[in-house]
């Protein structure tokens, strides 16, 4: 009888934990899909949050590179400056005054504020652009803007130097051992403002600059409420070959437009992009500018390419050229300056082109 207790219990006992086991292998097996179902949400949860995540940094990283290309002044305890460029931060004593303009927008600002540059990078053509020479008197040429004479802007110790973020990338470690550097953009209106509110900071000019951007502010309103309606225009340099269109987001393009016209090429609905080493200028064909058929056109250029283009067949059935609406311009002016100086003979030229 024991024996066949102890048999009987054996045999239950194994029938338990068998019937146990098979219970936990089911168990395991519901847990283990279910553990992935929630492993699987909890990773689209997780891919969801680290997209959310990774798109906020995106963003953040979008708005610091953003940050970094729109300057900004703050001064500290000791009255000195630091400025925020595109080349980041730099301290720089108050009103500095030995300075070197490298680019002919900041020349014109600098200029504007009643101030003469101890050193001016100019063009091919002109040390100082004509509409400034009666305005600058004792400076130093320091050659040609893209490629200025770095021993020339060292021996005249400058206190601070104003770059090109464009143009003068690869000498800037150079210009930084010279000077304290800034670097700024010269592209659309709203680099001239804000690349101007801070040099009248800066140079201890609030005054000056005030006055200056009120009278011209004040000039875009006025130019802007004599023109009717809004035409349609574009402004080109033209060469033997082709021609050189400015963008819409150029500076000379944002100016016009404050004024009440349409800039009507517009780069980003164009197959005609950016012209490589060609700042805010698409490189079009003949075919390509008769197919944009502006109203108005703004024109520069060597006189031989303008008269060629003038009594060009096919460029004569472009609506500007047929309604007579074409302006030939100085291109100091109209695409060098870039400044408020410039700006404002701009619009002394553009307003009887826009109401003839």
């Amino acid at each position: 009888m024991n024996r066949k207790s102890l048999l009987w219990s054996f045999i239950l006992i194994m029938m338990l934990v068998l019937a146990g086991c098979g219970g936990q292998t089911v168990g395991n097996t519901a847990g283990v899909t279910a553990d992935q179902g929630k492993t699987t949400n909890t990773a689209d949860s997780d891919n969801s949050q680290t997209n959310s995540a990774s798109d906020t940094t995106t963003d953040q990283s979008s708005s610091e590179d953003n940050a970094t290309t729109t300057p900004s002044i703050t001064s500290n305890s000791d009255g000195s400056y630091v400025v925020k460029s595109a080349w980041g931060e730099t301290t720089l004593p108050r009103s500095p005054q030995k300075i070197v303009t490298l680019h002919f927008s900041f020349t014109d600002e600098v200029v504007s504020l009643g101030i003469t540059p101890v050193g001016i990078a100019g063009s091919y053509n002109a040390e100082v652009l004509g509409y400034l020479k009666d305005k600058v008197k004792d400076y130093t040429f320091v050659g040609n803007h893209q490629q200025p004479n770095l021993e020339v802007i060292s021996s005249l110790k400058p206190d601070l130097i104003i770059a090109n973020a464009d143009v003068h990338g690869a000498i800037r470690d150079d210009l930084e051992k010279i000077a304290p550097t800034i670097a700024l953009y010269t592209n659309g209106y709203g680099d001239m403002e804000q690349n101007f509110a801070v040099l009248g900071t800066l140079l201890d000019k609030d005054k000056e600059y005030e006055q200056v951007m009120s009278e011209f502010n004040s000039n875009i309103e006025q130019t802007h409420s004599k023109i009717t309606g809004t035409p349609k225009v574009m402004v080109v340099k033209v060469l033997e070959k082709n021609f050189y269109i400015w963008m819409k987001t150029s500076y000379i393009a944002t100016l016009l437009e404050k004024i009440g016209a349409e800039y009507s090429f517009d780069e980003t609905k164009s197959s005609q992009q950016q012209t490589p080493g060609k700042i805010d200028v698409a490189d079009v064909d003949l075919e390509t500018l008769v197919q944009e058929n502006p109203d108005y056109l703004v024109i520069y250029g060597a006189q031989a390419d303008l008269d060629k283009w003038m009594g060009n067949s096919t460029f004569q059935t472009i609506n500007a050229v047929k309604n007579n609406h074409v302006l030939v311009v100085n291109d100091e002016v109209w695409a060098l300056g870039k400044g408020p100086l410039s700006g404002a003979e701009v619009m002394e030229e553009a307003l009887p082109f826009f109401t003839k």
